[in-house]
């Protein structure tokens, strides 16, 4: 039997009495005594409700603002390293590699190598795989003439800021995690550390804003959104990406689902609550986009979690079938797929 975690301590706390997404009072428990079983760096137990009217979750009590950077330790922002979608190892992988090198090359303006040319009508037969490659570049649009400026926050590392910049935006980065700030820095990024509050004074200067992940993370993500509308310019957009609580592996694993993350997750959002708090912040939300080759790992990961340890548990050709299965699956449902990923627009 694990140890019982330590306590978040009680003056570090603060109450979440109404729905963060859309403000609703009307809920219900979701699950009581969640922790950390990720990284598992954060103290507490937590529990998560869900609104009646949005459909989204959240936790309450949450850890406040100023004390909910201890949850982060060890995170992995302050890992310098990128992750392609397919490592170049073997023969199979590396020819994979070099496809979805030659599409995103051809697609969105890039010159990563190795590349196959081909790759630019091969992958389009793989589903998964290019969907995956245009999440990867997060579905940039083509650069206005005269070029572009992009802020990405959350940036992270800057991984996406240098695809962004060698697609030939303008790229900017916001991050809290001064680790992660510190490895973009060194890779001669322009980002700057802290929230959001940080670009206060500015107005309607980015062409595009992304948040890969993000949104789950804030305390007020509707005060977010709307700072975000104020910073793109018009016809602008908002690329964004979290969790859906309604996915797959959320209804298989419920408490063991990968998505979950307390309590670094404080909001987990149904599509309903997304769309909900877009109109809200006055923006319309244009495309919804499939995130391939995520519900299979998504799986394994909260198989790992279910099966109680450290590490993936040793290779199960039922566990692979079966993670391989709900990447099909949503292909087709597009309400349950692991992750909402959308375009979003100023409203005109």
């Amino acid at each position: 039997m694990s140890e019982a975690p330590r306590p978040w301590p009680q003056a570090d706390l603060e109450a979440v009495p109404q729905c963060p997404v859309c403000g609703s009072a009307e809920r219900s428990l979701l699950y009581k005594g969640l922790t950390d079983r990720v990284f598992c760096v954060a103290d507490g137990a937590w529990d998560m409700y869900r609104c009646a009217q949005c459909a989204s979750g959240y936790l309450d009590p949450r850890p406040t603002p100023e004390s909910i950077g201890r949850a982060y330790a060890g995170y992995y922002t302050h890992d310098a390293e990128d992750h392609p979608i397919v490592r170049r190892k073997g023969r199979i992988r590396s020819l994979l590699h070099d496809l979805i090198n030659g599409y995103q090359n051809h697609r969105y303006g890039l010159q990563r190598s190795p590349a196959l040319p081909v790759g630019r009508w091969l992958l389009p037969l793989l589903p998964s795989l290019r969907t995956a490659a245009d999440a990867e570049c997060r579905h940039l649009p083509p650069l206005p003439a005269g070029g572009g400026r992009l802020l990405d926050v959350g940036c992270g590392n800057g991984g996406f800021l240098l695809l962004a910049r060698q697609a030939g935006w303008e790229v900017e980065g916001l991050d809290f995690d001064a680790g992660a700030v510190q490895a973009a820095r060194l890779r001669g990024l322009e980002v700057y550390h802290g929230g959001i509050e940080v670009l206060d004074g500015r107005s309607a200067c980015y062409d595009v804003i992304t948040l890969c992940h993000v949104i789950e993370h804030v305390h007020d993500p509707l005060a977010m959104m709307r700072t975000l509308n104020g910073l793109l310019k018009d016809g602008g957009s908002l690329w964004l990406e979290t969790p859906n609580i309604d996915s797959l592996c959320s209804n298989e694993f419920k408490e063991n689902w990968r998505g979950l993350e307390p309590p670094r997750h404080l909001s987990i959002f149904s599509r309903t609550g997304l769309e909900k708090m877009s109109d809200a912040a006055s923006f319309d939300i244009t495309q919804y986009f499939w995130h391939g080759v995520s519900a299979s790992k998504i799986y394994i990961s909260s198989q790992t979690i279910k099966s109680n340890k450290n590490r993936a548990p040793k290779f199960n050709p039922l566990t692979g079938l079966n993670a391989i299965l709900f990447d099909i699956i949503e292909m087709v449902l597009a309400n349950n797929r692991e992750y909402i990923t959308v375009r979003i627009k100023k409203a005109a």
